[in-house]
């Protein structure tokens, strides 16, 4: 009678693949074990995540020496006296030195697979938020044609499609597009970023996107320029609220 069990289990096969081929942290190069494949505990550690109070707009943690109320919805000051145009902002963590270097490394050096661990991550600290903004479509902040071609890959893509597939929400592609190449926001000032994306995306169908709640992923919010162009050329087509998710904001 042949056995209804495998020969070898899956966690057994991933252990032993373990022990033969470590998996080394992309950070400080050690073999690990930890839960990420890329990001070895140590290094988990560094990384500033996001508790606690923040504002309930755009995501930015208080820095309060005092007591304060989580069940409040409090607004930080620029909130309060200029409201963004998105409905809600939610990030992970904060940005520094080790958050740049998982990025960066994701991003400039050949290595989509790290996004499975941002992935895993985003949904660690923010699965029930998410599920409590009630996303009908989740869109991605798209590259431009050239730059997608030299990267070979679009990593806020890869990041809305593996929070979509766990949170079974439908992800767009191509609908949201990058309609010109534009010069690296790294290198410029807030108002240089602001001008530089100004008419750089275009919804293709706003049918696609026409009264529904819209999560926009990207991996971190900087000065919020390109998101905030994003997010006025997403509801000027007909979207409903528009929420924004990245894995780290400065």
């Amino acid at each position: 009678m042949e056995s209804s069990e495998p020969f070898i289990r899956f966690d057994q096969l991933k252990r032993f693949l373990d022990i033969i081929f470590p998996r080394k942290c992309i950070l400080c190069k050690s073999s690990h074990d930890g839960d990420a494949e890329t990001i070895c505990p140590n290094c988990m550690d560094k990384i500033p995540f996001i508790k606690n109070p923040a504002c309930v707009r755009c995501g930015i943690p208080f820095e309060v020496t005092y007591p304060i109320e989580e069940s409040l919805n409090y607004l930080c000051g620029e909130c309060r006296n200029s409201p963004p145009l998105f409905d809600r902002a939610l990030s992970v963590c904060q940005y520094n030195e080790a958050v740049r270097d998982i990025i960066s490394t994701y991003k400039y050096h050949n290595k989509p697979y790290i996004g499975k661990d941002l992935v895993s991550i985003i949904l660690k600290f923010l699965d029930e938020k998410i599920t409590e903004l009630s996303p009908k479509l989740i869109i991605h902040v798209p590259l431009h044609v050239k730059k997608l071609k030299e990267r070979g890959y679009d990593q806020a893509y890869i990041l809305s499609e593996g929070i979509g597939k766990y949170l079974d929400i439908p992800v767009s592609y191509g609908n949201l597009v990058r309609t010109r190449y534009t010069t690296p926001q790294v290198s410029l000032s807030g108002s240089e970023r602001m001008e530089n994306v100004k008419g750089a995306f275009l919804v293709i169908d706003p049918s696609g996107v026409k009264d529904k709640s819209i999560l926009l992923v990207d991996d971190v919010f900087t000065t919020g320029a390109t998101i905030k162009e994003c997010v006025k050329v997403v509801k000027k087509a007909g979207a409903g609220k528009v929420y924004v998710l990245t894995f780290a904001r400065v």
